[in-house]
Parts: C-alpha cells; sequence; structure tokens
C-alpha cells in the first residue's frame, strides 16, 4: 500500500503545481484587457509666438484708435503649466483607445510704453493672453519592454477651446475685451512608462499639439511635456 501513496501524491502535487504557474498568467492576461484612467501635469511651450510679432500688434492696435506708439518695453512668457485627465481601454497589451480633457496653459505678453494723443504724450499699457484647454480622443500603441517598462506612442484629434484677453490702458482710460473660438486639431506623441504591480503606470510622455486655434485667434504650435499617473483595471 505505501508504493502506491506516492504516485498519487505526485499526481496531486503536479495538478496544484500546473494551477498555481497558471495564476500570473491568467492576471496578465486579464490586465492585457480592460479600462485605464490617467492623471498628468507637465510643462508646455507655445511655439511660433514672438515678441516681434506681438509687438507689431500692439502698435496697429494702438493705431486703430490713432494713437501712434511712440515707446514700446514688452515681454513675452511662452511656458505654462498643463494639466490632463484620460481614460481608455486596452484592446490588448499594443493597442488602446483614449479620450480626456487637458488644458494647456497660456502664453502672456505685456508692454508698457508711450502713446501719441494729437500731441500728448500719454503713458500706456497692452496685456495679451492666449489660454487653450480641450477635449481629445485618440489611439495608443505600447511595446512592452519586459515585465515592468515599455514605451508608447500616441495619436489623435482634438477640440480645443481658445480663449484671448486683452486689456489696454492710455492715461486715465482703460479697455478690456475677451473672445473664445473652438478649432479642430491633431495631437501626437511618445512616451516612456514604469509598471508598478501591474495595475500601476508611472510615466513620462511628449505631446505636440499641432495648430491649436484657428483664423480668428491665430494659430499656434503646442509642446507637452508631462509626468503621468496611471490606473489599469
Amino acid at each position: 500500500m505505501q508504493p502506491c501513496r506516492i504516485p498519487r501524491l505526485m499526481r496531486v502535487l503536479s495538478i496544484l503545481a500546473l494551477g498555481f504557474a497558471g495564476l500570473p498568467a491568467a492576471q496578465a492576461q486579464y490586465l492585457d484587457r480592460g479600462w485605464t484612467m490617467e492623471v498628468a501635469a507637465g510643462k508646455t511651450t507655445f511655439k511660433d509666438v514672438s515678441l516681434a510679432d506681438l509687438d507689431s500688434f500692439t502698435r496697429d492696435f494702438f493705431d486703430s484708435f490713432a494713437l501712434p506708439v511712440q515707446t514700446l518695453n514688452s515681454t513675452l512668457d511662452t511656458k505654462d503649466r498643463s494639466l490632463a485627465l484620460t481614460a481608455g481601454y486596452r484592446f490588448n497589451r499594443w493597442f488602446a483607445a483614449e479620450a480626456g480633457m487637458y488644458t494647456l496653459g497660456s502664453f502672456r505678453y505685456a508692454s508698457t510704453g508711450t502713446v501719441d494723443d494729437a500731441g500728448t504724450i500719454l503713458p500706456s499699457t497692452f496685456d495679451f493672453g492666449y489660454r487653450a484647454r480641450g477635449i481629445m480622443i485618440g489611439g495608443t500603441a505600447t511595446l512592452p519592454v519586459g515585465r515592468n517598462f515599455e514605451l508608447r506612442a500616441r495619436a489623435g484629434i482634438s477640440n480645443s477651446s481658445v480663449t484671448l484677453k486683452l486689456s489696454s490702458t492710455v492715461g486715465t482710460d482703460s479697455l478690456a475685451d475677451k473672445f473664445s473660438d473652438a478649432s479642430q486639431d491633431f495631437y501626437y506623441g511618445v512616451g516612456a512608462g514604469f509598471v508598478v504591480w501591474d495595475y500601476y503606470r508611472l510615466g513620462l510622455d511628449y505631446l505636440h499639439h499641432a495648430k491649436v486655434g484657428k483664423s480668428s485667434t491665430g494659430t499656434t504650435n503646442v509642446d507637452n511635456v508631462m509626468l503621468t499617473l496611471g490606473f489599469r483595471y
């Protein structure tokens, strides 16, 4: 009787071993498909924006009121902070769809100087801001590199809402105005991430938003470098 127990015990242990060996594979297969959520914070740079062009715009603005600019000192800040929230679905470990909302921040122009008001020289200021935010929908292609590291490429279309704000003073008089319009744009980029405990992703991503805005607001390209935190389930 004793010799019969050993083969039977070995069969039981073999079945248990196969069962436990299949758990990581089943878990990996489960995580390959499913929903994702990601938040991102980063730094944006507005491209194709020059101080000389905005100085010319300032001169044209005052000329429209018959107030020729006499002196002009100006500054331009083309960098700001970005935030994004996206959700998506992974069809497999390589391809996923995504949709989300974002704000790219703004670039800001400020100037001080003097204008000629019918022979009287008066101090003047002119401030201009260009803010972009919107929603996006697109896809992601991911290349796993080992168990915990991955590379990815992203691309899609976005609907951007651009808001222009301007304010000006001449002497004791002041003027302020705001205008908004929407545009359909493209975005694309690449990123790298580190997967923690199969469910979390810590990453660094770069996205380029092409031709944000339209003729009524002016267009600009925006580069966005982000730190991302994602969750898979």
